[in-house]
């Protein structure tokens, strides 16, 4: 209903418009008609400037309400903010001392940290290797998810690291993840025998979840060695295209954030070009985090970098011998033509785009000379280690803490 004040207003505006209609009457000034239509029009010029000065202080007033909402709401989100990074710290703090109770091939956890990882370095560059894989019949599909949900069922899934080195000091400045997994019996299952039926079966997110999780661990562990030492952790282009999965996956990674320069996410190249949209999303994402990305199983150099590098990748794995074979064979790379850069041009114009070349399954001396004359900075093969396992049993305990802060 109108307020009485706006009655009496409009009332007063009638009452001076009357007025002015008789007087316009009783002093001739005009005939009686048009008296009266010029008191209507005074009544209506009042009113539209009576409604415009309404309009401007009810104005001012909604500015002056919503400038202190807009206050209320930035006060609101600093706190909110300031709550967050709150929990942030509580949330890393958590994982950190999960992951420091970490003991390494029979060390004790009462050792102090330096010597835990002095243990870990020792035993991934100078232990006695384990083989890969035991050779092992043919599987069918059925038989291989059966032994990989028998496998995660049983905590019988193990995590495999073999160094990548720095050229030509050798020094190891990575170490590459892999995940294998265990029969009942001990017999270790080559990953062609289990990927592809994990994969199919919707276990793979799984298999993905308990790697990462390791290697963050170890990435803790030599981390505080040597902030320069790093993991390749290998993750199915699946398991970042999983709506389900990769909102926790995430978050688990954010919480360790700090992490980002130590952690590379490492793919083939073939999942990577045929990635989906929510695939290529979700690495976004994550490269927003701060985390980078390596691609394997290169067969050629005929690449487009500058998707690479907007994509977040920074590392690209090929053969020593393929590398080799492509820098003097004259065919196209990265988008030139043969013949159009020197070998030793090459590794050069992958850094211009943010991309170190690994030179890796290197087996012997002769490789190393050639790929040293292509000027590769880092090098991964059984002549610098063997993959060697770091035994499921002594990083139960320290799995269990770190999926109760997770």
């Amino acid at each position: 209903m109108p307020k009485a004040g706006d009655i009496l207003v409009v009332l007063t505006y009638a009452m001076v418009a009357v007025v002015a209609a008789l007087g316009f009457d009783r002093f001739g000034l005009m005939s009686t008609e048009l008296a009266w239509i010029m008191g209507a029009v005074v009544f209506l010029i009042a009113g539209q400037v009576h409604s415009a000065a309404a309009r401007a202080e009810e104005r001012a007033l909604f500015e002056d309400e919503l400038h202190q909402l807009k206050a209320a709401n930035l006060s609101m989100l600093d706190e909110l903010q300031a709550a967050q990074e709150r929990i942030d710290e509580i949330g890393e703090a958590k994982a950190s001392d999960s992951a420091a109770g970490l003991s390494l091939g029979g060390a004790t956890g009462n050792k102090p940290d330096d010597q835990l990882v002095a243990e870990l370095l020792a035993r991934l560059n100078k232990g006695e290797a384990v083989p890969e894989t035991t050779p092992a019949p043919h599987r069918t599909r059925s038989e291989a998810t059966r032994i990989v949900r028998e496998a995660l069922e049983n905590n019988r899934v193990d995590l495999y690291l073999q160094p990548v080195v720095g050229l030509p000091q050798r020094r190891t400045y990575f170490y590459e993840g892999y995940t294998r997994i265990r029969e009942s019996n001990g017999v270790v299952v080559a990953p062609g025998d289990f990927l592809a039926a994990a994969e199919e079966a919707g276990l793979i997110t799984d298999v993905d979840n308990l790697l990462l999780l390791r290697c963050v661990q170890i990435v803790r562990r030599l981390t505080k060695a040597d902030r320069r030492v790093g993991v390749f952790c290998n993750v199915s282009i699946n398991s970042l295209a999983d709506e389900d999965f990769f909102p926790a996956f995430l978050d688990f990674l954010r919480r360790n954030s700090d992490l980002a320069g130590a952690l590379v996410f490492e793919m083939p190249r073939a999942a990577f070009e045929n990635r989906s949209a929510i695939a290529a999303r979700n690495m976004a994402r994550l490269a927003d985090y701060g985390f980078r990305f390596s691609i394997d199983q290169v067969s050629d150099l005929s690449l487009d970098l500058s998707e690479l590098q907007r994509a977040g990748v920074r590392f690209l794995k090929v053969a020593g011998t393929r590398l080799v074979e492509a820098a003097h064979g004259g065919e196209p790379i990265a988008g030139r033509e043969a013949g159009a850069l020197r070998p030793e041009d090459i590794a050069g114009l992958f850094a211009r785009y943010g991309i170190d070349l690994i030179a890796e399954k290197i087996e012997n001396e002769g490789t190393v000379v050639e790929v040293l004359d292509l000027d590769i900075a880092y090098a991964q093969g059984h002549l610098f280690g063997a993959p060697r396992p770091v035994r499921d049993d002594v990083i139960t305990e320290a799995d269990n803490k770190l999926r109760q802060t997770g």
